[in-house]
């Protein structure tokens, strides 16, 4: 089992000392492009939080993005992270799974299914990246929004038989799965509910090559939120509300429980990721403390 440490990896980034792990799990820029520093074992790319209509040259499109990109556009801006992937010669790249507007992901409902998600997802893929091996896994990560959600199992199967790469594999995000499944409640509650989620999916648990861990908050109240998103016509302000809510909610704070462990004997992933928020001494310190956990 590899222990990695979640980082960005952009110029500007803040310092993040040695935690003494395997290695650096780098979290790739707006262009997917990584200044990924020395020890980098695997490459979050970046996609938009808002992305399926622009890639279907839906007219909604121009009242969701500043500015809408070309299919040929966000091609290109895929393969530039596949590149860089190489270049970096990583063992896997993570990719998020799931699309939202900013309505949808205040309201949590949307427009569209999970399926139609994936699907525009793998056709994107595939045509930045192809079916050939890159030299690296592909990871698929679950995400809170619409698309891999893991409410379906079933969906998940479907995404690998569409890709039909030689290496694809999933990375389970553990916060955001108990987003999907009700919040977060006591940490013996939701380790509980984890566990027997990983007992009862059946074959597909060993394509969890990833487990990320982090714990998510309880979901504030989005109603204001709504309102405002509803009264303005400017998709940058309607996406500066919707990523203020996903940041609210997406908290990435730290396990203390010492039953962590069990989780991870049970999926027994390759890797181990510890996705926190913070920098410097105090972010290392919580690092560390997690990773004893799972030891």
């Amino acid at each position: 089992m590899i222990r990695l440490a979640s980082v960005p990896a952009l110029p500007d980034s803040p310092s993040y000392p040695d935690v003494g792990l395997d290695g650096i799990e780098a979290q790739a820029g707006p262009d997917n492009r990584a200044h990924a520093p020395p020890g980098t074992i695997g490459l979050r790319l970046t996609l938009p939080l808002c992305w399926r209509e622009a890639w279907l040259g839906l007219p909604e499109a121009s009242q969701l993005m500043s500015r809408v990109p070309t299919r040929d556009e966000m091609v290109e801006n895929l393969a530039a992270g596949i590149d860089e992937a190489r270049r970096l010669r990583v063992k896997y790249v993570a990719i998020r799974a799931s699309h939202g507007t900013p309505e949808g992901i205040l309201t949590g409902r949307h427009g569209y299914t999970d399926y139609d998600v994936l699907m525009a997802l793998a056709e994107w893929l595939f045509l930045a990246m192809g079916e050939r091996d890159q030299g690296f896994e592909v990871l698929f990560e679950n995400t809170w929004h619409a698309g891999l959600r893991w409410n379906e199992p079933k969906l998940a199967e479907k995404l690998v038989e569409k890709i039909r790469h030689p290496r694809v594999a999933f990375s389970l995000d553990v916060g955001a799965w108990l987003l999907v499944t009700g919040g977060t409640q006591t940490e013996t509650g939701d380790l509980r509910r984890l566990k027997n989620f990983a007992k009862t999916l059946g074959p597909i648990v060993q394509k969890f090559r990833a487990l990320v861990m982090r714990r998510p908050a309880n979901a504030p109240v989005a109603s204001d939120l709504v309102k405002k998103v509803r009264a303005t016509e400017d998709p940058s302000e309607k996406l500066k509300l919707a990523v203020q809510y996903d940041a609210a909610v997406d908290a990435h704070q730290p396990w203390v429980s010492a039953h962590l462990k069990e989780l991870v004997e049970i999926v027994q992933p390759a890797y181990v990721i510890h996705r926190l928020k913070g920098e410097g001494a105090s972010w290392a310190e919580k690092v560390r403390r997690q990773d004893g956990l799972v030891r």
